[in-house]
């Protein structure tokens, strides 16, 4: 059986993984920018770029693919800075970040337009990171966003 100190301790720890993605999506009190959710983003796009240029430039299809994802995630990041456009943003970033690896997981597969993924390199793991980051912390944001603006209680 699981002890009171112990639930205890992990309700505060959601407690707390929430305030961050709900602070990241918001910004701080002194009106600064959703900066862990942009450091993801821009690590998504930094990577897709990086490949394009180093590996899938000429690659039809794919490497103009890449080049879509880091301008998306560069209108994503634009969006989430203005608290108008935050959730449809967010929206954004979620689909474009999952596509990707989604479209990575099928190229693992059967292919994907053509080109098919052998091994598992470094800037693989680490695109999974930013993607899978990306991903989890967008939709935790959102999800907080949501509920902050029904006024239902926090966790905290």
């Amino acid at each position: 059986a699981v002890s009171a100190h112990a639930r205890n301790t992990r309700r505060r720890m959601a407690a707390a993984l929430v305030e961050l993605t709900v602070r990241a999506m918001t910004g701080d009190k002194r009106g600064g920018r959703p900066e862990p959710l942009v450091c993801v983003l821009a690590g998504e796009a930094t990577v897709h770029v990086q490949q394009y240029f180093s590996l899938f430039h000429e690659v039809r299809w794919i490497g103009p693919l890449f080049l879509a994802n880091a301008v998306a995630c560069a209108v994503v990041i634009a969006g989430l800075a203005h608290p108008r456009t935050r959730d449809l943003a967010a929206l954004a970033g979620i689909a474009t970040s999952a596509v990707a690896l989604a479209g990575l997981i099928v190229s693992y597969g059967q292919g994907l337009f053509g080109w098919r993924e052998a091994g598992f390199r470094p800037i693989i793991e680490l695109t999974v990171i930013f993607e899978l980051a990306a991903v989890v912390l967008l939709s935790a944001a959102l999800a907080a966003a949501a509920q902050r603006r029904a006024g239902a209680p926090s966790m905290m």
